[in-house]
C-alpha cells in the first residue's frame, strides 16, 4: 500500500469518526434539551398548583371573615350581646390577616382597608356608640362584596389553571412513554414494546388535546401523525425508527413549553 492510499484511508477514518462524534454531540444536546424542558414544565406545573393553593386559602379565609362579621351583627342586633359581637369581630380580623398572608399585592391592600372598617366597628361596639350596628353592617357589606368578587376570580383562575395543569401532566406522561419507547427501540427484540409505548404516548396526547387550545391542538395532531408513522418503521424492524423517536421527543419538548 503506497503512502497516498494510507493518507486517504486515515482521512476517511477521521471523517467517519467526526461524523459519529458530531451525531453523538448533537444527540446529547437534544437529550439535554428534552430533560431541561421537562424539568421546567414540572416546575411550572408545581408553581401553578402552589398559586392555586394560595388563592384557595385566601378565598376560604375571606369567607370565614364574612361569616364572623355576620355572627357579630346578629349577636349585636338580635341577641343583644356586645361580648359575642366583639369576639366575632376579633375573629374577623384574624381571618382577614390569614387571608392577607396568602394574597397577591392588590388583594392585600384591599384587605387592609377591610381591617380598618372592622376595627372601626369594634371600637364603636366597645364604646357602645349609637352607630355601632351601622359600622358593623358596613363591615359586613364590604367584606361580603370583596369575598364574592374574589371567589369569582378564584373560580375562573381555577378552571383555567386546572385545565393547563391537566394538559401539562398528560404531555409529561406522553414524554415519559416516548423515552421508554426510545430505550426499547435500541434492540429489535424489544421493538414490540417500543410500539406499545408509542401507543401509550398517543393516548396521553389524546387526553392532552381535551385541555388544549388553538395553538397546541395542531401541534399535538402532528405529533400523533409522527407516532403513527414511526410505528410503521418499527413494524418493519427498520432502525430508522430510533431516529424518528428522537425527533418526536424533541418536538414533544417544544410542545411542553407552548402556552
Amino acid at each position: 500500500m503506497n503512502k497516498k492510499n494510507i493518507i486517504i484511508g486515515v482521512l476517511a477514518v477521521l471523517f467517519i469518526v467526526s461524523l459519529i462524534w458530531g451525531y453523538k454531540t448533537n444527540k446529547s444536546a437534544i437529550d439535554s434539551k428534552v430533560i431541561t424542558t421537562s424539568e421546567n414544565a414540572k416546575t411550572e406545573t408545581s408553581d401553578l398548583i402552589a398559586s392555586l393553593e394560595k388563592e384557595a386559602k385566601t378565598n376560604y379565609n375571606l369567607l370565614k371573615a364574612k361569616v364572623a362579621l355576620l355572627k357579630s351583627k346578629t349577636s349585636l342586633e338580635i341577641d343583644n350581646s356586645k361580648q359575642k359581637s366583639e369576639a366575632e369581630l376579633d375573629n374577623a380580623v384574624k381571618y382577614l390577616s390569614e387571608a392577607k398572608s396568602t394574597a397577591d399585592e392588590k388583594t392585600k391592600a384591599e384587605i387592609d382597608l377591610l381591617k380598618t372598617k372592622v376595627n372601626t366597628a369594634k371600637n364603636s361596639v366597645v364604646q357602645k356608640k349609637e352607630d355601632a350596628l351601622y359600622n358593623v353592617s358596613v363591615a359586613v357589606d364590604e367584606t361580603t362584596n370583596m369575598s364574592e368578587k374574589y371567589n369569582d376570580k378564584f373560580q375562573a383562575d381555577k378552571e383555567k389553571n386546572i385545565a393547563l395543569i391537566n394538559r401539562k401532566y398528560a404531555e409529561l406522561r406522553a414524554e415519559e412513554a416516548l423515552l421508554k419507547a426510545k430505550i426499547a427501540s435500541q434492540s429489535e427484540k424489544t421493538y414490540t414494546q417500543a410500539q406499545d409505548y408509542l401507543e401509550e404516548a398517543n393516548e396521553w396526547y389524546v387526553r392532552s388535546k381535551e385541555y388544549g387550545n388553538q395553538k397546541t391542538k395542531p401541534y399535538i395532531k402532528q405529533l400523533q401523525k409522527d407516532i403513527e408513522n414511526t410505528q410503521t418503521y418499527l413494524k418493519k424492524k427498520d432502525k430508522e425508527a430510533r431516529n424518528k423517536i428522537s425527533d418526536i421527543l424533541q418536538k414533544a419538548s417544544e410542545l411542553i413549553i407552548k402556552d
